[in-house]
């Protein structure tokens, strides 16, 4: 598989968990993925889910059995886009719209250049 299907195949994982987490008719939501490596090899992924309920944005917990997926699914996808462009974000959001559109915004660490 290219680079980009696999990215692409890994979103909608995370896209299938979040709409999945929330409540029934619910069409607008978000997911921050926090993704953090430390110098033992170790890593850790933090997660801030929340949906528009009645107008009203409601921040809970993505659903405990479907959540568990998570870790796996945002290291591979770091290991991947790195690998396949350099970046080396650590952190992203997925947003779905009221109208069913799905965008991710990827942050990168800000680098002090001092010249």
């Amino acid at each position: 598989m290219n680079p980009v299907d696999a990215q692409k195949k890994i979103i909608d994982q995370l896209y299938q968990i979040v709409m999945g987490s929330c409540p029934t008719g619910i069409k607008e939501a978000s997911c921050r993925f926090d993704y953090q490596r430390f110098n033992d090899g170790s890593a850790s992924v933090g997660q801030r889910f929340e949906y528009v309920s009645g107008g009203k944005t409601v921040s809970t917990a993505l659903d405990r059995d479907l959540r568990r997926h998570v870790m796996d699914l945002v290291k591979q996808l770091h290991a991947i886009m790195k690998a396949h462009t350099g970046g080396d974000w650590n952190a992203f959001t997925l947003s779905i719209d009221k109208d069913g559109r799905v965008m991710t915004k990827f942050e990168y660490p800000e680098t002090n250049n001092i010249s």
